[in-house]
C-alpha cells in the first residue's frame, strides 16, 4: 500500500523553474518563480510517463493529459487522464486520491492522510510553486542549460531536505522551460533503484477557460473506498 501511494503521488505531481547555468541564475530563477506563483491559476499539458522497475529492468509507458487548477484560498487540484489499453484517470483533492478505471466504470478512493506531508512536498514541486518554498524543501544543484524536446531548458537537481521524504525519494532532476517556467521533463529517483521519467508538452499556463468541472471524474461511476 505504501508503494502504491508513493507512485500515485509521483504521478500527480510537480512542475517549476527557469534560468541559466550560473549560480546567480538560480537566485534569479527563485525570484521569478515567486512572482509567477502570485498569478498562477491553473495549467494544462500533455504528459508521457515512464516507470522503470530496476529489479526486473522493465519499463511501463503511459500517455495522457494533465489539468491542474488552484482553488481558493490556496489548494491545488490535479487530474491526469491516461489513455490506451490500460486507460485510467487519477484525481487528487486534498487528502484523497481517486483512480478511475473506464473498463470497470469504477472509481477507487484512497485516503492518503498518513502520507499527506510527503504528498504536499511532491505536489508543491509543481505548478505555481514559489521559489522560496523550493529552496526551503530541497538542496538545489544547477546543472546548466540543455535543450530538451526542442525547448531551451535549465537542468536542476533537487535533493529533499526532509529525512522522511528521502526514505521514498532520493532525488529529482528537473528540466525547466525558459519560456513557460514549467517543466519539460522530470525524473524521480527512488532508493530502490526504480525511477519515473515524466515528459510534458504543449503546456498552457493560466488558460482563459478552465472550469472546476474539468477536474471531475465521471459522476455515474461506481465508487469503492479502499481504506
Amino acid at each position: 500500500m505504501r508503494n502504491l501511494f508513493v507512485r500515485l503521488i509521483l504521478t500527480i505531481w510537480t512542475l517549476v523553474l527557469c534560468g541559466r547555468a550560473t549560480a546567480q541564475s538560480t537566485a534569479e530563477l527563485f525570484s521569478q518563480l515567486d512572482r509567477a506563483a502570485q498569478s498562477f491559476t491553473g495549467a494544462t499539458a500533455n504528459i508521457r510517463a515512464i516507470t522503470h522497475t530496476g529489479i526486473i529492468n522493465e519499463d511501463e509507458t503511459q500517455i495522457g493529459t494533465l489539468v491542474v487548477k488552484r482553488d481558493p484560498p490556496n489548494e491545488l487540484r490535479f487530474l491526469i487522464n491516461f489513455t490506451g489499453r490500460d486507460a485510467q484517470g487519477i484525481a487528487l483533492r486534498g487528502q484523497t486520491v481517486e483512480i478511475y478505471y473506464p473498463k470497470l466504470n469504477t472509481v477507487r478512493v484512497y485516503n492518503i492522510g498518513k502520507y499527506k506531508d510527503l504528498a504536499q512536498k511532491l505536489i508543491m514541486l509543481g505548478f505555481g510553486m514559489p521559489g522560496r518554498e523550493l529552496a526551503a524543501n530541497y538542496d538545489v544543484g544547477n546543472l546548466g542549460s540543455e535543450r530538451v524536446n526542442s525547448e531551451n531548458s535549465l537542468h536542476l537537481q533537487l535533493t529533499p531536505k526532509s529525512q522522511d521524504v528521502l526514505k521514498q525519494l532520493s532525488r529529482v532532476d528537473l528540466w525547466i522551460s525558459l519560456k513557460t517556467n514549467c517543466p519539460v521533463q522530470q525524473k524521480f529517483y527512488m532508493p530502490s533503484g526504480d525511477y519515473r521519467l515524466v515528459t510534458y508538452s504543449d503546456v498552457k499556463v493560466n488558460p482563459a477557460h478552465l472550469p472546476t468541472s474539468a477536474l471531475d471524474l465521471p459522476k455515474a461511476a461506481k465508487r469503492e473506498r479502499m481504506n
